[in-house]
């Protein structure tokens, strides 16, 4: 895709939208973090594993469990070299044992023997100190990405411009994953770690362009890198699009959503905030 003649907005004006959107989004998080309301899946919280093979509909299981056990199911398609063999149907809560002979009755009226349900519960997956340590090693690597940005362009503020960016791109996803209702799951956790190494790259993409060459005014600098910035922004997105479509798996849907809220979201930071940054910076240089 190319684009030609793109016009440069009047980006000190514009530069309210994302302080605004960055604002809210801190204060969404911190609060859900605060009363403990952050969503999160299976793997983060456990809750009960459901594993069913047998020849059937999605569609069906999920008819028949709703009334029994709400909407609050995951289910995901376990494949063979014949095509679909079964399914894993992940719930966020621990059932009971009656509970669980119920589930199964429900699963085995479907047409299925008792020896194709296996019912289990599933502790999390990343403990409470994992998620801390994790944590911890987000904060190193913005302060690394912040060192090595400096050590490349010799100045502050672009330093500063990216690492405010890339923590811009994380939080208001974040925010809108909250409002939503989309879980943290290690698949969405993936897909954020995932979108602080494309923020970074399109930021660096920006300020080499911007700041590194020269030639021009600031505003012609500036149309081309969003040149070849939304050329792959465009093409980046069409790929992530056509895996949340077309994947049959969970967590690859978990990741293609939350890479997609991203991605959109990196469109306004990239070239209204951290644009209007370096405008800055070489309005007072």
């Amino acid at each position: 895709m190319n684009f030609i003649n793109l016009p440069i907005p009047n980006l000190k004006k514009l530069m309210a939208i994302p302080i605004i959107f960055l604002l809210l989004s801190v204060s969404i998080v911190a609060l859900n973090l605060q009363s403990g309301t952050v969503p999160l899946g299976i793997d983060l919280k456990g809750g009960t594993m459901v594993t069913v093979y047998g020849d059937l509909e999605k569609n069906e299981i999920i008819k028949a469990l709703e009334p029994h056990f709400g909407g609050d199911l995951s289910i995901d398609t376990i494949s063979d070299i014949s095509g679909v063999a079964g399914y894993t149907i992940q719930m966020d809560t621990f059932l009971s044992i009656s509970d669980k002979e119920n589930l199964q009755d429900i699963i085995v009226n479907l047409g299925v023997t008792k020896d194709s349900v296996s019912i289990r519960d599933a502790q999390a997956s990343i403990s409470s100190k994992t998620l801390k340590d994790g944590i911890k090693a987000l904060i190193f690597a913005f302060i690394f990405m912040a060192l090595i940005v400096f050590i490349r362009f010799r100045t502050v503020v672009p330093s500063f411009a990216v690492v405010v960016s890339a923590f811009s791109d994380i939080i208001v996803t974040i925010a809108i994953m909250i409002i939503v209702g989309i879980p943290l799951t290690t698949g969405s956790l993936v897909a954020l770690l995932l979108l602080i190494g494309y923020s970074v790259d399109t930021d660096i993409l920006l300020t080499t362009r911007v700041l590194v060459r020269t030639v021009g005014s600031f505003e012609e600098r500036l149309q081309r890198a969003m040149k070849t910035g939304l050329t792959m922004a465009s093409t980046t997105l069409l790929a992530v699009g056509i895996l949340f479509i077309a994947s049959s798996s969970t967590v690859l849907k978990d990741i293609a959503i939350v890479l997609l809220i991203g991605l959109i979201v990196d469109l306004m930071n990239t070239w209204i905030q951290n644009a209007r940054i370096l405008q800055w910076h070489l309005e007072r240089s």
